[in-house]
């Protein structure tokens, strides 16, 4: 492979979290998470393009979208050219290292889209813009305590001065799709939408909220049941 056709004097990087198409629809990805079992031998996920142009993939996993540290999955073909209306397969391989046998553990499939330049471009200063979509895969052991499914609702909520505590006694992440006190939506843009196994985040809020309703992301990318619970008084105990 000729690295020639994808030379530039810069690198503009576009960042999606999701299984978002180029513009042009060009380039996706099929899902929007990976869920990788300790009794996987293997995951995949499917790299379309569906536009006219012809692209270099480059993925790899990484634990942080800033963190380039070996991980223990690797991504074979970690490099490939894809062709107009082409699809390729990743396959993601865990490797012999040591992860938490007691919940989850995260890291993100990166997925970078470099577009070919024509050969008459290679003689100029040219600028690339490239597109990086980045997944989360879950690592997930054997023997948790509780299913994925029964979850959402496990999620306990506590009314602070500084806002609504939420605490996730469960061996999972759980990932917010919708978050309202007292029918307020909150803004998962600005605030934290997931919470990582057995650890809290406090959400701001009105302290005399009464009710929380919420949903979170499912393993296949969907949404779960609606779970509502009322709110203490800052004055009661929590139950």
């Amino acid at each position: 492979m000729s690295s020639a056709c994808y030379s530039s004097i810069a690198l503009l990087l576009l960042l999606f979290t999701g299984p978002m198409a180029i513009a042009d629809g060009g380039i996706s990805l099929n899902q929007t998470r990976v869920v990788f079992s300790a009794a996987d031998r293997a995951q995949t996920v499917t790299v379309n393009n569906s536009g006219t142009q012809k692209f270099l993939i480059q993925s790899r996993i990484q634990r942080a979208l800033d963190d380039q540290a070996p991980t223990p999955f690797i991504v074979t073909p970690p490099l490939l050219q894809l062709g107009p209306e082409r699809k390729q397969l990743l396959r993601i391989l865990k490797q012999d290292q040591a992860l938490p046998t007691d919940r989850e553990s995260l890291f993100y499939l990166s997925v970078l889209a470099i577009p070919a330049q024509k050969q008459s471009a290679l003689a100029e200063a040219h600028l690339s813009m490239g597109f990086r979509f980045a997944i989360k895969l879950f690592y997930r052991p054997e023997g948790l305590n509780i299913a994925p499914r029964d979850t959402s609702c496990q999620l306990r909520l506590t009314p602070t001065a500084a806002g609504v505590r939420i605490d996730n006694p469960t061996p999972y992440f759980l990932t917010f799709a919708s978050l309202k006190f007292d029918g307020q939506l909150i803004d998962l843009d600005t605030q934290p939408a997931m919470i990582a196994p057995m650890s809290a985040q406090v959400y701001p809020g009105n302290p005399s909220a009464r009710q929380a309703v919420w949903q979170t992301i499912t393993d296949f990318g969907g949404l779960s049941a609606p779970c509502l619970q009322a709110l203490p008084s800052p004055k009661d105990p929590p139950a």
